[in-house]
């Protein structure tokens, strides 16, 4: 069966979209303590999206957590599928990957656009000093295909609407925001850096070989190395208990105090399982069980 495939390629700074079958500027804050923190670039961030899931980047977003852990966010449009990964800033771990059917008004039409780093660029003229924590590239009734970039200066994050098309500057506003607060009081200071250090693990996703006639790409999951067991394991286990199901969401995080797997399975239409599993042994500490209609 034929499907359309988004493909990203960057030429003459252009970002480009494909389909194929198979004004006013703010004053620079002031100079923050040197923090200690070394983290990933955004530019950085995006590679290692782009490499875990090969496709169309759709956001990019910088997070900073309750406990103070840094982390990225990003959405990847490839094969018809929405991934929504979530991994740390300062070691690369990832602690999501969760795959979704693209919604309509969620695609993005094909096209030539500007790249990510432009619209960065074009952002900061707007906040000079300032720090770009999210953009998200998307298409808009009004507007037609934009870049939203938000920017952290001070306490204050700023909102930028940027045409996709040509990097005009469309409009911009601004409200508190805390955890730009946090942001230049603990973090404007640090170094950040294009790639990580090699932990000696590589991703499992792999481009799909070249074919004689067009065929439809498939993505394998990256591998989760962070407990005893992978994320590609707790997968699995869960997979058993729900033989007839399909794996929606795997996630790995603390729960008080210790590393689990939630995962999450649909069978057929309605039922929805999710289990928890521990992550050092692989056993499953709680299931659950629900009609959603």
């Amino acid at each position: 069966v034929s499907a359309s495939v988004p493909a990203f390629a960057a030429a003459n700074d252009r970002l480009v979209v494909s389909y194929t079958t198979n004004t006013s500027t703010t004053t620079a804050a002031p100079a923050a303590q040197t923090s200690s923190v070394t983290f990933l670039s955004m530019k950085g961030a995006m590679d290692l999206a782009l490499k875990e899931v090969p496709g169309v980047l759709k956001s990019i977003e910088f997070d900073i957590e309750d406990n103070g852990s840094l982390r990225y966010k990003a959405e990847i449009h490839y094969n018809n599928k929405e991934y929504d990964l979530e991994f740390s800033a300062t070691d690369g771990t990832i602690y999501q990957n969760k795959q979704d059917t693209i919604e309509r008004d969620e695609a993005i039409p094909a096209g030539s656009y500007i790249t990510y780093e432009k619209a960065a660029e074009v952002a900061l003229g707007q906040v000079k000093g300032g720090f770009v924590s999210k953009l998200t590239l998307e298409s808009r009734w009004n507007d037609g295909v934009v870049y939203d970039a938000e920017v952290w200066l001070n306490d204050a994050e700023y909102t930028i609407v940027i045409d996709a098309d040509n990097g005009t500057v469309l409009r911009s506003g601004w409200e508190k925001e805390s955890d730009a607060s946090y942001y230049t009081k603990n973090l404007a200071g640090a170094q950040t850096v294009a790639t990580l250090p090699d932990k000696g693990t590589s991703s499992t996703t792999t481009t799909p070989p070249a074919a004689s006639t067009p065929s439809t790409p498939q993505v394998s999951k990256p591998t989760q190395t962070t407990g005893s067991i992978t994320m590609d394991k707790a997968r699995e286990i869960a997979q058993a208990q729900v033989p007839n199901g399909r794996v929606t969401d795997v996630e790995y995080e603390y729960e008080h105090g210790r590393a689990v797997y939630e995962v999450e399975v649909k069978e057929g239409y309605y039922w929805e399982y999710k289990f928890v599993i521990d992550a050092s042994n692989g056993s499953i500490l709680f299931t659950e069980k629900e009609y959603d209609d």
